[in-house]
């Protein structure tokens, strides 16, 4: 058994870490810690970006004197290629990777090769640890550690050092569940050789020394190991892989171009729509945007594709651009006597819909496509906007994903979220916001009563409104980027009482403002609500950065006017005649003293709004004329009329002719 180890020597130092020995130099942080992290501790824990592919430079195979390269050539590897790369300029022996499809099996370093042999105990530990073909479990790992370092020792070892790979430490300490006598065994003994590991003359210095055995480590997520794995042993350094930054991602958008000379704007593209991913995701968008056609959008296109799954932009539709273009009509309808909050609301569709949301900044691109937030007292028509909103942009059955935010008071509500972590009940099933984003990456989330939940199960919505992306329980990402997020609240409106005093001692009585004093002076309320908004991010949960996410999306929707409330009031019973006529086949009417008896007790009190007026129907108009078809059913095309309607008492009454 073999490792391949380059024996060239380039003396020429063209850059910090230039090729030694035909290896990389190290161009990420990362690596150059791996590095160093290497005479500190004889175990490493590799975390986060660690299934991607990583740049580096190498002597590329073939020999010098027959017109093979010299110099060092890009190259786009997966990890364990990396560090092979590393531990050769260290003067490694050989790195082996428990490699679950072929059991232990030695990593061949990237580049140019000798073929220097393992020492021979070495050998003999390879072969023992060889996959069969009729196994189906891998290598006992106990016994594996125990015999490499055993190895180390040997007398005949020349004694330079050897490195152990393990790519999915997570499933063999899966974080979930108590560990049985094994496992624990296990990691006692991980923990133990971390404590006695031996040390060898470095082969690069004699003066220095490394440690006979590395393990590497490798998971996506630490929390995935179990909390017995000794990551706080001090035998043990944890380094993380980032995602890659722009110039990592416009090293591998020219890498994965198959144009030896790709255009700059093509690069600078796909490098822009590829925020956030990984090399793999630049290479698999490279690649989807050569079968699209031709087109400013194209990258932004194949973007759309790796991360969320979607071919074309759903906001670029046809049938959207239409539709925007009547909304205003279309959310004035709906939402009644709120002109201002429709405008805006139609200025953020239609910045969505062309794709210029956030376009004032030079961060990431990937926010949700539009986010608004939604504040005034109940019954003026916030879920109802929300609703149409969901309508106009998704179709006419269509509703938001609502999330009532008081059933988040706790903590540990967030569970709910974005799923339970490892070891806990429901680990498996995942988040309701993540599978639901998931499963439907264009929808339009509603938020209702945000100022209801528990202030840190907000900081998840950093992220969100930032970044356009979550991460969940699983360690798996969920993106954002073609939402409508919709947060409603009422912070402002429940600060007055009913007799005009404020409910907080430390409120400026100015700001308390009744049905009335709203319709004499919208803009004292519309500033009150503002206020309390900014009082409550800033000053009651210390959130401001969080608010200063939600940018100009604040809308705020005051309470309605007798006007308003009238209007409310005659398609309320225009509704309960049309639903009478669908079910019972019967013409459902009322007098001009029934409608303005209704009226007046309508407008009498406005501090609940709609709500209130619907009420007002419910109990008035939709109980009484229930009971009365319950006792005598309607006969197909009769004609009921309501000629007077009174209150009994706290009941109302009616005289209902047929």
């Amino acid at each position: 058994m073999k490792s391949s180890w380059a024996e060239y020597d380039i003396t020429e130092d063209r850059a910090p870490n230039a090729c030694f020995k035909g290896v990389p130099e190290l161009p990420e942080a990362w690596m150059r810690e791996v590095d160093l992290s290497l005479s500190l501790a004889p175990q490493l824990l590799l975390t986060g970006n660690v299934r991607d592919l990583h740049r580096v430079m190498v002597l590329p195979e073939g020999d010098p004197a027959v017109g093979g390269a010299l110099f060092p050539v890009e190259r786009m590897l997966p990890l364990s290629e990396v560090l092979a790369a590393i531990c050769q300029a260290r003067g490694y022996a050989g790195l082996l990777q428990l490699d679950p499809l072929s059991g232990l099996t030695p990593i061949r370093p990237p580049g140019r090769g000798d073929g220097r042999a393992l020492p021979a105990a070495l050998t003999e530990v390879v072969k023992s640890y060889e996959q069969k073909d009729d196994e189906l479990a891998g290598p006992d790992l106990r016994a594996l550690l125990i015999d490499l370092h055993a190895a180390r020792t040997d007398p005949e070892d020349d004694g330079a050092p050897i490195g152990l790979v393990v790519p999915y430490a997570a499933r063999i300490m899966p974080a979930d569940g108590m560990p049985d006598p094994e496992e624990r065994t296990l990691m006692t003994t991980i923990e133990a050789l971390g404590h006695s590991a031996s040390t060898v003359p470095s082969p690069l210095s004699a003066s220095q020394e490394t440690f006979a055995v590395t393990i590497f480590w490798i998971c996506e997520q630490q929390e995935h190991l179990h909390s017995g794995f000794p990551i706080g042993s001090g035998a043990l350094r944890v380094i993380r892989v980032p995602l890659p930054d722009l110039d990592r991602r416009h090293t591998a958008a020219r890498y994965f171009t198959r144009a030896d000379s790709p255009p700059p704007e093509d690069i600078e593209a796909i490098a822009g729509a590829t925020d956030g991913m990984t090399a793999r995701h630049v290479r698999t968008a490279v690649l989807t945007a050569a079968s699209l056609p031709p087109g400013p959008s194209k990258f932004s296109d194949a973007a759309r594709l790796v991360r969320v799954g979607i071919t074309e932009d759903p906001w670029a539709s046809a049938t959207i651009r239409e539709q925007l273009s009547n909304a205003s009509a279309y959310l004035s309808r709906s939402v009644l006597g709120q002109p201002e909050a429709v405008e805006k609301t139609v200025d953020i569709l239609v910045r969505a819909a062309v794709g210029l949301t956030g376009a004032q900044s030079s961060s990431t691109p990937n926010r949700p496509r539009g986010v608004l937030f939604l504040a005034g007292p109940t019954g003026v028509g916030k879920t109802e906007l929300a609703r149409s909103i969901t309508k106009l942009l998704l179709g006419k059955e269509a509703s938001p994903v609502r999330f009532d935010m008081s059933e988040f008071r706790a903590d540990e509500s967030r569970q709910r979220l974005i799923g339970a972590p490892p070891g806990y009940v429901g680990y498996d099933s995942g988040g309701e916001l993540t599978n639901a984003v998931r499963a439907q990456p264009a929808s339009v989330l509603l938020f209702d009563e945000v100022e209801k939940a528990h202030e840190r199960i907000l900081d998840l919505f950093l992220q969100i409104l930032d970044d356009g992306r979550l991460t969940d329980s699983r360690g798996s990402t969920v993106y954002f980027t073609e939402c409508f997020l919709i947060f409603t609240s009422n912070l402002g409106a429940t600060e007055s009482t009913a007799d005009g005093e404020s409910g907080d001692e430390d409120a400026d009585s100015s700001l308390s403002v009744q049905p009335t004093d709203f319709q004499k002076n919208p803009a004292l309320f519309a500033e009150h609500l503002k206020q309390a908004y900014i009082e409550y991010f800033d000053k009651q949960i210390g959130r401001p950065e969080l608010r200063n996410r939600f940018g100009d999306s604040y809308v705020s929707l005051g309470y309605i006017n007798p006007v308003v409330a009238r209007q409310i009031l005659d398609r309320a019973m225009d509704n309960f005649a049309e639903r009478v006529l669908l079910t019972h086949k019967a013409r459902l009417s009322f007098s001009q003293d029934v409608r303005e008896t209704l009226a007046e007790n309508a407008v009498g009190d406005l501090a609940l709004g709609a709500r209130g007026v619907l009420n007002l129907v419910e109990s008035a108009l939709v109980n009484p004329v229930s009971r009365r078809i319950f006792d005598q059913p309607c006969r197909p095309g009769e004609e009921l009329c309501v000629t007077g309607l009174y209150l009994d008492g706290n009941v109302w009454k009616l005289e209902l002719t047929r």
